[in-house]
């Protein structure tokens, strides 16, 4: 072999150690801060950021004229039930709950990307519709970068499915 082969194994050996030592020992997590953005308020007034690495969950009145959204589904059950469910849900996702209210049922997780731990903040929050129905607000977005490459879009049609098949109806035998 060469003298110019072994270089580059033992280059690509040093580097990819090195990447597992910072990515498995949670130093980027700290190299690659989330903040701490506001919390949002959901209304046809919210500000959107101009790059699409957002994805929103709305229903009714409560959100901005956006292309990156989706119309909540009405869920079967009372609102506080809806909030009670939404971390059975997210936690097996990944996310980490980052502050919980449970007069206006809202809840802000923090999700990280798997290889390069970039951070993404979720808000959720359960909002009544009529007697014991209710809807699901959600605003997902990027915390690094112009584009989520579709990551915020997914995350929550993902959660509203899950949501959906937990507070479906039991068939009555």
């Amino acid at each position: 072999m060469s003298r110019f082969v072994i270089l580059m194994m033992w280059l690509v050996a040093v580097v990819g150690l090195t990447f597992a030592g910072v990515r498995f020992s949670g130093l980027l997590d700290s190299m690659l801060p989330a903040g701490e953005p506001e919390i949002p308020r959901f209304s046809p007034e919210m500000v959107l950021p101009a790059q699409p690495n957002f994805y929103l969950v709305c229903g009714g009145n409560h959100c901005p004229p956006a292309i990156r959204k989706v119309e909540s589904p009405v869920f079967p059950v009372s609102a506080a039930q809806l909030f009670s469910r939404i971390e059975e849900v997210v936690a097996p996702m990944g996310g980490k709950v980052t502050f919980r209210n449970g007069e206006t049922l809202h809840l802000r997780l923090v999700f990280r990307s798997p290889v390069f731990r970039f951070p993404d903040w979720v808000d959720l929050q359960a909002t009544p519709v009529e007697d014991n129905t209710s809807q699901l607000l959600g605003y997902s977005r990027s915390v690094y970068g112009a584009d989520d490459f579709g990551t915020n879009e997914a995350r929550l049609k993902k959660l509203l499915g899950q949501l959906a098949e937990i507070t479906r109806p039991k068939a009555a035998n």
